[in-house]
C-alpha cells in the first residue's frame, strides 16, 4: 500500500519564501503570535503522533501592526487629466497602502517533523493549504475508484505537494522503510518553538498507509480554524 512520504531540504531558503516567515524573522519587530494545535479524533498511533505536529499560528508585528483599510475613494481628475488616470492613479496608491502593511500579519501553519534525534519546522502560508488538501482530496477520491486504483502500482502512486519552504508531500513508496518505533519527542517538548531545528543531512520521513489521512485531517482542521481567526482575534477584539 502507499506511504506518507516527507522530505525536507538540508538547509533553510537563504531567504524567506513565505509572509509568516519573513514576519517571524523581520529584524527588529516585536512578534506576538498566537498557536492552535489541532487535535484530530480517530488517530491514537504514537508513531504517527511523534513524526508529525502541526501549528496553525496568527502573527503580528506590534510596532506596525495593519491599519485599518480606509474607504476606497477616487482623486478628482486634473482639468487637464483624463478620468481614467486619474482613478488609476488613486488605485495604484492603495496597492501601495496594502503592500506596505502586508508584512505586518501573517497566518499559516507550522508543520513540524521529527526522525530519530532530528526535528526541522517548515512554515507555511495560509494560502498553501488548499493545494496541499487538494492533492490528498484527489488521492481519496482514486482510492474509491477502484477499478483506476487497482491498475496503479500502489507502491508508487506518484502524487505529491511541495511547499514554498521546500517541504515536499508525497503519497508513494512503500511504508516498509518507515522506522518500527520513534521516540515521543513531541510529548516531551514543553512548547513548539523550543524544538531545535536541524537540517544536516536531508530529512526524509516515510510514514504507513494511516499517516495519509492522520496528515489530511490535521491540514483540514488547522485550515478551518485560520478561517475562523483572523487579525482582531489575536489581539482579542474578536
Amino acid at each position: 500500500m502507499p506511504c506518507l512520504e516527507l522530505k525536507v531540504t538540508a538547509q533553510p531558503l537563504p531567504q524567506p519564501a513565505t509572509r509568516l516567515r519573513a514576519l517571524l524573522e523581520k529584524p527588529g519587530a516585536a512578534v506576538l503570535r498566537r498557536n492552535f494545535i489541532p487535535e484530530v479524533p480517530g488517530h491514537d498511533d504514537l508513531l504517527l503522533r511523534n513524526s508529525i505536529r502541526v501549528a496553525a499560528v496568527l502573527a503580528v508585528d506590534l510596532m506596525d501592526p495593519p491599519r485599518e483599510p480606509e474607504p476606497e475613494q477616487y482623486a478628482e481628475p486634473h482639468p487637464e487629466q483624463h478620468p481614467e488616470q486619474g482613478q488609476a492613479e488613486a488605485s495604484g496608491a492603495s496597492a501601495k497602502s496594502g503592500d506596505s502593511a502586508s508584512g505586518s500579519f501573517a497566518k499559516g501553519l507550522e508543520i513540524w517533523i521529527t526522525n530519530g534525534p532530528r526535528t526541522v519546522s517548515v512554515p507555511a502560508d495560509a494560502d498553501e493549504i488548499a493545494g496541499a488538501i487538494t492533492m490528498f482530496d484527489a488521492y481519496v477520491r482514486l482510492a474509491r475508484f477502484q477499478p483506476a486504483f487497482v491498475r496503479l502500482n500502489k507502491r508508487l502512486v506518484g502524487i505529491s505537494y511541495i511547499f514554498r519552504e521546500g517541504l515536499s508531500v508525497g503519497i508513494q513508496g512503500d511504508p516498509a522503510d518507515a522506522p518500527a518505533e520513534i521516540g515521543p519527542l513531541f510529548g516531551a517538548i514543553p512548547a513548539i518553538p523550543d524544538a531545535d531545528d536541524s537540517r544536516d543531512p536531508r530529512i526524509l520521513v516515510r510514514l504507513p498507509y494511516a499517516g495519509i489521512s492522520f496528515f489530511h485531517d490535521l491540514l483540514r482542521a488547522a485550515s478551518a480554524w485560520l478561517e475562523q481567526n483572523s487579525y482582531p482575534s489575536i489581539l482579542g477584539s474578536k
